[in-house]
Parts: C-alpha cells; sequence; structure tokens
C-alpha cells in the first residue's frame, strides 16, 4: 500500500477539514478557506468541492491545499496526523478496479457541479426578471442529483446499498454520456 493510499483509507476530506478547524454544518457545507468565502460554499464529504472558486479533489488534494504542500507531504501529513505511523512507500502502486459507491459519488459531484453551473448561468438576473422554465427545470435536476449524493454519503448502509445498485444498474452510465454534453437537459437525468 502506497502512502497515498493509505492517507485516503485513514480519513475522508470531511474529516480532515474538521480536524484542521473547518466547521462543517450537518448538510456538509462549510466556509472555503481557499477563497473569500462568506456564506459556505464548500461541500465537503468523502471529497470537497467549492461552488465558488471550484477548487475540487480528494482529502490529499485539500490538504495539499489547505497548507501549501506538495502531494507527498500532504499524504505523509495525513499519515502521521490520522494513521499510526508506519513507513510506506510514495512510489504508485498500479491502478486497481474502482469501488462501485466510489464512481456513484465521483459521476454524483460531477453533476452536481455541472448543474450548478447550469441553474446560476439560467438564474433570474433581477427581481424583475421571470423564472423561465429552463432555470425550474435546472433546480429540479440539481436538487435531485444533491439528493442522492447526500443519500450516498449519509444514509443508513442499506439506502446506500440500494442505491449504489440503482446507479450501477444502467443509471450510472447514462449519467456518464451525459456529462459529456454541454447542456444537460431535463430528460436526460429524469
Amino acid at each position: 500500500m502506497t502512502i497515498y493510499e493509505k492517507a485516503k483509507s485513514l480519513v475522508t476530506a470531511r474529516e480532515a477539514a474538521e480536524h484542521y478547524g473547518l466547521k462543517v454544518n450537518s448538510h456538509g457545507m462549510a466556509l472555503c478557506p481557499f477563497h473569500d468565502d462568506h456564506n459556505p460554499s464548500m461541500k465537503v464529504d468523502e471529497r470537497f468541492h467549492c461552488f465558488g472558486c471550484e477548487e475540487d479533489g480528494d482529502v490529499i488534494d485539500f490538504t495539499t491545499k489547505f497548507f501549501n504542500l506538495t502531494l507527498p507531504e500532504a499524504a505523509e501529513k495525513l499519515a502521521a496526523d490520522f494513521g499510526d505511523g508506519a513507513e510506506l512507500s510514495a512510489s504508485p502502486a498500479p491502478p486497481k478496479p474502482p469501488d462501485p459507491a466510489e464512481r456513484c459519488h465521483d459521476v454524483l459531484l460531477a453533476l452536481e457541479v455541472q448543474l450548478h453551473r447550469q441553474k446560476r448561468l439560467t438564474a433570474p438576473q433581477s427581481m424583475d426578471d421571470p423564472i423561465t422554465t429552463e432555470y425550474a427545470q435546472n433546480c429540479q435536476m440539481y436538487d435531485f442529483i444533491v439528493g442522492l449524493a447526500d443519500l450516498l454519503s449519509g444514509g443508513i448502509e442499506q439506502q446506500k446499498e440500494d442505491e449504489v445498485s440503482y446507479l450501477t444498474d444502467g443509471v450510472l452510465d447514462r449519467y456518464e454520456r451525459i456529462l459529456q454534453k454541454e447542456v444537460i437537459e431535463y430528460a436526460d437525468i429524469f
């Protein structure tokens, strides 16, 4: 096991963020430490993503950016802060097949990011502007995907297993294909 694998197995981005002083609310949102944030705009769970500055990554990426470290230094810090201190190699390991739950999480997070952008682009620009069907549909798609992501990261084990089973039964493949599109349409999600 490499030091990178060890660091990722020890702690989630949320656990590291909280340990290093970030306050994460019950919805997994926190003030982003990577830009001047006044409202929680960073989602933190297994991975992190800021909807304000677009910073994104896993626990090692978070630690790298938070402490201005290199990747090996961040992995070593995580292993030292959360591990048993066992020495591990920093050389990369051969790739292993992705965990289905991790794949689901990654695809849902990518959809969440893209739909958030779409929602922002189609939002009314003033209080006098009407709410368009396109904006309403973008809001519904975004809320649906966020709900799936929240259930996957915070639900009880049986719910998580059921969701992974549902998503890996063809839905995830469809979602990965629509991520290649410039604009996700309502019929793509529902």
